[in-house]
Formats: structure tokens, sequence, C-alpha cells
């Protein structure tokens, strides 16, 4: 199953309203978003640190939508709540982080762990 963008967006509504956080997940690929501080929200995908299958070369890929990359870290990126627009923002980028990036197996199931 590909990734789903209307239940990223309902479980980002849910993040928001309940100030929590929650894990998206195809096969071994993750992205993970939270609330961390007042009008910010957290987002981080997984790297090549942590899951050799993903390539390299997608560092710029990240970067070119805002994310970072540390040292021996995953890749990450932080959103403002101010922005009216940052549920549709994020669940595009974690849509597109699935679907471009990482070209995830349609064929898995697209799991969503609210925490």
């Amino acid at each position: 199953m590909t990734a789903d963008k209307q239940i990223i967006t309902n479980t980002l509504n849910w993040i928001l309203n309940e100030n929590s956080a929650a894990v998206f997940a195809i096969d071994e690929h993750y992205v993970q978003v939270a609330v961390t501080l007042p009008g910010e929200i957290y987002c981080e995908a997984v790297s090549h640190h942590y899951h050799t299958a993903i390539d390299i070369g997608l560092e710029s890929a990240f970067i070119s939508m805002g994310f970072h990359l540390e040292e021996g870290g995953n890749y990450s990126r932080r959103y403002s709540t101010a922005d009216t627009a940052v549920v549709e923002k994020l669940a595009d980028d974690i849509f597109k982080i699935f679907e471009e990036l990482y070209r995830s197996d349609p064929a898995k199931p697209f799991e969503v762990t609210e925490l």
C-alpha cells in the first residue's frame, strides 16, 4: 500500500490538537513527527545512517525540501505552526518522501503509530 495523504493529514491534525507525536512507516522507511515547542512541529526522516538501503545521494533532495542531515543522524526539519497551511505542506512533504525519495514498496503496508 502506498502512503495515504488523507491519513497523513488526519494524523497531523490530531498531533496538533493533542500536542503529541506519530510515526509513519512503510517497511523500514519511516518519518516521525512531533509537536516539540509551542508553535513548532519537528519532522525526522530515516537516513542512510540508520537504513543502509537508503541512497546517500538523497541528501540533496532532502536539502531542497528544507531538511538537513547532522553527522550520523537522520534528516530533520522544523515547521512553524504559525503558518496556517503547515498541515497541508507537511502532509505533502511526507507523501513525497515515501513516494519519490524512498520509493517505498507499494506492496508493503502503510502504518501509522500515534504516540
